[in-house]
Formats: C-alpha cells, sequence, structure tokens
C-alpha cells in the first residue's frame, strides 16, 4: 500500500531506520556521520542537516517547490544510506521496508 501525499504538499515524512532488525536510537546516533534520505530521485536530504530525529523516528522534510516537480501517479521510493564515524569507506544502503510515496494531482500550483 502507497502512503498518498499531493503535488504541491509540504512536510516531514517520519522514517524508521533499522539495521539487523533493530532500529537505530538516539544512542546509536553517535556512530553516524551523516545519513542521506532519498525519496525518489529529485530529493535528498541528509541527518543531521536537514533531516530531524524525533522519537525514534527520522523526520525527513520536503518543500512545496520538490513535490510540485514530481509527476503525478508516480510510485515513489523512499530509500536511505549510513555513513559511519571513523570511516570513509564505510557507507551501507539499508533495506527498507518503506510503503512508496503515490504522488496524487493538484489543481492548484500556486506555492503558498
Amino acid at each position: 500500500m502507497a502512503i498518498k501525499f499531493k503535488r504541491g504538499d509540504a512536510g516531514r515524512l517520519p522514517a524508521t531506520v533499522t539495521i539487523g532488525g533493530e532500529a537505530i536510537t538516539a544512542d546509536d546516533l553517535a556512530l553516524f556521520h551523516c545519513i542521506e534520505f532519498s525519496i525518489g530521485k529529485t530529493i535528498h536530504k541528509s541527518w543531521p542537516d536537514d533531516v530531524t530525529f524525533v522519537n525514534g523516528k527520522f523526520l525527513i522534510p520536503y518543500t512545496q517547490e520538490e513535490t510540485l516537480s514530481l509527476e503525478e501517479g508516480d510510485a515513489i521510493e523512499v530509500d536511505a544510506r549510513l555513513h559511519y564515524i571513523g570511516d570513509e569507506e564505510n557507507v551501507q544502503g539499508v533495506e527498507a521496508d518503506w510503503p512508496k510515496l503515490k504522488v496524487i494531482k493538484t489543481l492548484s500550483e500556486e506555492k503558498l
């Protein structure tokens, strides 16, 4: 089942990241230099710069401008890559069991 959002929406997508079946906690964040999140091929955000971590979930922001650039009907995947502190070569992609995002049309493309 896909999560639906309209073109022109803005907000934060909550995501839980797991490693070996265990969800990342606030204590685990000290292990990472950064975590990159991708929403489809065009929206890329990273923790700790853009993404916040609240109550066990990463909150990935997306803007009206970013969602207006998405095509209606697309089922967009969400992905994450972890970059560990102290090892520039250790970047790990995470297999996520997140639902795809389905983009639905909007009648207005005016940014509010």
